[in-house]
Parts: structure tokens; C-alpha cells; sequence
């Protein structure tokens, strides 16, 4: 679990002038929580950002208080990039929740080995469940797909609690054919296929007496 820490804000404390001191403004809300503004330090919200993704769990400390949050919105400058103000959800212990889960894939697939090509079609899944059952990603070994395989979102390896929002038999990645043996097989069916045949031109008019 990654951990942060913060502080309380006022509300004197404008955003503009928060930012030029390297902090970044923020809220802290949930069921069993009020509205609370707070304020992170950049680099701090910097190195927590490149450590997670967004269904992982943060345990969220500020003055005394401590609370396990997901990173709700992080609001980014359009042409720097850089981070305006972030968000943190704090649910209820048991709470039931829909995320988005990351699918890391772990070792190369037997179809890519002889060739073919590796289509990650779900980089993500969405997924149901209570708060403890929700993992920072769904890591899945797809060593043993062969050409012409799929994994499909029921393959998927997922907590006990855990239920995904997509059809069971959706596929998550595909090991497609290689391109040269599908444009060779391509190139053989037109070969096989029968000539469609030339039209007789039309014989050209005969000009007319003036």
C-alpha cells in the first residue's frame, strides 16, 4: 500500500500563490468524511503518482488524521503537465466499489515466439467489489497462448470478491497470425479467384452528316 502525506489548508490559502510554493492543493472526501481541503507537496504527489496506478489503495495521513483513499481526479495544466489539484476518496471499510484495473501481462506468449503478433486489446478492465478486495493491478502469465489464442476477461486471475463489468468471453489480448502469412494467403485467394471478364468496348459513333 503507498502512503502520502499532507496538510490542512485555510482558506486563505489561494491556489495560485499554494503552487508557486511547490505545493499542490487538494480535497479529502468520502461517505463518513466531510469535505476537507488539503495541500500536498509536489514533489511528494510527483513520486506517489509514478508508484501507482489508479485503483491503488493510498493510506493518506495530515495532521493527525489518517485515512485510505484512491486517487479520485488529478487535474493536470493542458500545456506543462504539471499537477493543479488532485482529488483523494475515502470509502467506507467494505464499501462496494467500481474501478478500473490495469492488466499487467507477464511473459512472452508461445504465438509470439513463432511469429505472430500480440494485440493487448483491454489494457484495463473495469471491476466490482468491496474496497479491500480491489488490487493495484491484475497480473496474468500469458507465456502458454499460441497463435489464434485469446485470453478472455474470464481467464483473468481475480480477487475473491471481484466480479469484472465486461462479458465473460471478451477477449483481454489476442496472438493474431503474422502479417506475411496473412498476406501470403491474401495474395494465394486472389491468385485462385477467377477473372472477371473484360468488357467489349462499345464501338466508337459514327459522325453524322452536316
Amino acid at each position: 500500500m503507498a502512503k502520502i502525506t499532507a496538510r490542512k489548508r485555510s482558506d486563505s490559502e489561494k491556489p495560485k500563490a499554494l503552487r508557486r510554493q511547490g505545493w499542490v492543493p487538494g480535497v479529502v472526501y468520502g461517505p463518513h468524511l466531510p469535505s476537507t481541503p488539503i495541500a500536498v507537496e509536489y514533489k511528494v504527489l510527483e513520486r506517489l503518482v509514478a508508484e501507482i496506478t489508479r485503483s491503488t489503495r493510498i493510506e493518506l495521513e495530515y495532521d493527525g488524521e489518517r485515512h485510505f483513499v484512491f486517487i479520485k481526479e488529478l487535474q493536470r495544466d493542458p500545456i506543462t503537465d504539471r499537477f493543479l489539484h488532485v482529488d483523494f476518496y475515502a470509502p467506507e471499510p467494505g464499501q462496494i466499489m467500481s474501478l478500473d484495473v490495469p492488466i499487467r501481462l507477464v511473459g512472452t506468449p508461445a504465438g509470439v515466439k513463432a511469429g505472430g503478433i500480440l494485440e493487448h486489446i483491454h489494457e484495463e478492465i473495469p471491476v466490482e467489489g468491496p474496497l479491500e478486495a480491489i488490487p493495484p493491478y491484475i497480473e496474468v502469465d500469458i507465456s502458454d497462448l499460441g497463435l489464434d489464442e485469446a485470453l478472455l476477461v474470464k481467464d483473468l486471475p481475480l480477487p475473491e470478491g471481484l466480479r469484472p463489468l465486461l462479458p465473460e468471453d471478451e477477449a483481454v489480448v489476442n496472438i493474431l497470425p503474422p502479417k506475411v502469412l496473412v498476406t501470403e494467403e491474401a495474395e494465394e485467394e486472389a491468385a485462385e479467384a477467377p477473372e472477371a471478364p473484360a468488357e467489349e468496348a462499345a464501338p466508337p459513333e459514327e459522325e453524322g452528316e452536316s
